[in-house]
């Protein structure tokens, strides 16, 4: 037994469906992303913090330990005294020292310093100094130097060198005193060992914390991730229950984002239950179609009936139809879903008009049109054809002299339209209006035809969601009513 080619692409979808992921789709994790699109901000974020913290505490530090400096430098100013002398520069005195005893004590990690340079030298000397230097001296920059001795009233802010080879924080100032043509240095210090220790542990605990609340942000963000998305893997669960046949529709309640695609999952497993029950009914019905014919002809051949070829002829030809309808109805359903098709409706059925006119010629029917223009069939052309065709067919046929066909916007649903073909023959009665849908029934055994045309055009109205009415017309004949849809982004002119 053969598949057909629908089957075989359906059962091929389906395999390649529950085929495992590579392992490069394997690690493409949504969670994966998000979790790395937010470590991306939020780790150098959180490295630039710790080193702005570190940095302020450094700059802090020094303003801390520079402030009794500034003091002591304005302590020496304001003591400082000169003594003039005949033969040479004045001698420096101060009146009072600072207070602080470290001053006091040798090496004890806080100095002061008077210094000045005697004209035409380069050399610095020392005028007088604390005790704790104990008999050394602080050892500025060449650059620092020159510039105090160059901007006299400039007070600089640096690292220097002490007696004991420490590294001193030194606030020095230039100034010009009584009785001197040169400016002297006056230089405070403080060995900065213990301040630059407090950074250093500043900087290793704001290191071990930042590396902690990155740790903790991160599993924070993980967590958040997996919460956020929750709704989407119970969404997976719910299609995998779908899939293995426990549940026949995706159930659970979901936030409002998502729960649009939950619906649109519902309308899609909905649709395609449709598409597998409506290929059961075709194959059914075909089944039952063809079932008659092959009892007939096995029949006359068990009994050798001599008109047995054009029983074949016949039962062939009815055979034939019965799988031609099947096969238009299964495409117009199938394009009915996909398509993006679109045709004029009014030149198709001017076309049609007249072809059917020539083809009628010797009846001399007279066709009245009121068709509305600007408005495009939402399906395929070949579609339309068939089943235009097919009712201006019919109604050229039985009619007296006399057709109308009219299009305009269904007054329903403003995305239809409709198709009214009028016609003044005998028309058909209520009661077998039903079978005139029935495929092969034909209510006029004498007019040529297979049955089919009606049943054809109400089958591909349903496979484009729209219909086909009967009726019965002002001029006592048959009014067949389409229902089509139609492309929303025009608008209807009338026009007789």
């Amino acid at each position: 037994m053969t598949q057909s080619p629908l089957n075989v692409e359906t059962e091929q979808g389906a395999a390649q469906a529950r085929q495992p992921l590579s392992q490069a789709e394997a690690t493409r994790s949504l969670v994966g992303r998000l979790v790395r699109a937010a470590a991306y901000w939020a780790l150098p974020l959180l490295v630039l913090t710790g080193f702005a913290l570190s940095w302020l505490y450094r700059n802090s530090t020094y303003q801390i330990i520079e402030e009794p400096l500034v003091e002591t430098v304005t302590s020496l100013s304001a003591y400082a005294d000169t003594i003039p002398q005949t033969n040479s520069d004045a001698i420096i005195e101060l009146n009072r020292e600072p207070l602080d005893p470290r001053f006091q004590r040798a090496l004890s990690g806080m100095y002061w310093e008077i210094l000045s340079r005697e004209t035409g030298s380069d050399i610095l000397k020392t005028e007088i100094n604390s005790r704790s230097l104990y008999g050394a001296t602080i050892k500025l920059s060449d650059s620092a130097v020159e510039r105090l001795l160059s901007e006299p009233g400039l007070e600089l802010r640096s690292s220097a060198q002490g007696p004991d080879q420490e590294s001193l924080r030194v606030v020095a100032r230039s100034i010009i005193l009584p009785n001197m043509d040169r400016p002297v240095i006056m230089v405070a210090g403080i060995d900065q060992g213990p301040a630059n220790a407090a950074v250093r542990r500043f900087a290793a605990t704001a290191i071990t914390l930042v590396a902690l609340l990155t740790l903790g942000l991160i599993g924070a963000i993980i967590l958040q991730v997996r919460l956020g998305l929750q709704p989407l893997f119970d969404l997976s669960k719910r299609v995998a229950d779908v899939r293995e046949g426990r549940q026949s529709e995706v159930l659970g309640k979901y936030p409002k984002e998502i729960a649009p695609l939950a619906t649109e999952l519902n309308s899609l497993i909905a649709h395609n239950r449709d598409i597998v029950e409506r290929a059961r009914t075709h194959v059914s019905n075909l089944a039952h179609a063809l079932k008659t014919p092959l009892a007939v002809l096995q029949n006359d051949a068990e009994a050798k009936d001599p008109d047995l070829a054009a029983s074949v002829s016949k039962q062939t030809d009815t055979m034939v139809a019965q799988v031609n309808r099947h096969l238009a109805r299964a495409r117009a359903a199938a394009r009915a879903q996909t398509t993006t098709a679109r045709c004029d409706f009014a030149k198709t059925v001017n076309d049609l008009t007249r072809a059917l006119e020539k083809i009628y010629r010797d009846k001399s029917v007279n066709v009245e049109l009121a068709l509305a223009e600007g408005v495009d069939f939402r399906g395929e052309k070949r579609d339309l054809d068939d089943m235009v065709g097919n009712l201006l067919d019919n109604a050229f046929k039985w009619s007296a002299g006399r057709v109308s066909a009219t299009l305009s916007q269904d007054p329903e649903r403003s995305d239809f339209v409709r198709f009214i073909v009028v016609d003044d023959g005998p028309g058909i009665s209520k009661e077998l209006r039903d079978k005139a849908r029935e495929r092969g029934e034909r209510l006029d055994e004498k007019t040529p035809g297979t049955g089919f045309g009606l049943a054809i055009v109400d089958d591909m109205a349903r496979a484009y969601q729209g219909e086909m009415i009967l009726g019965d017309s002002a001029w006592g004949g048959l009014s067949v009513t389409l229902r089509l849809p139609r492309v929303q982004d025009q608008a209807l002119q009338g026009r007789v």
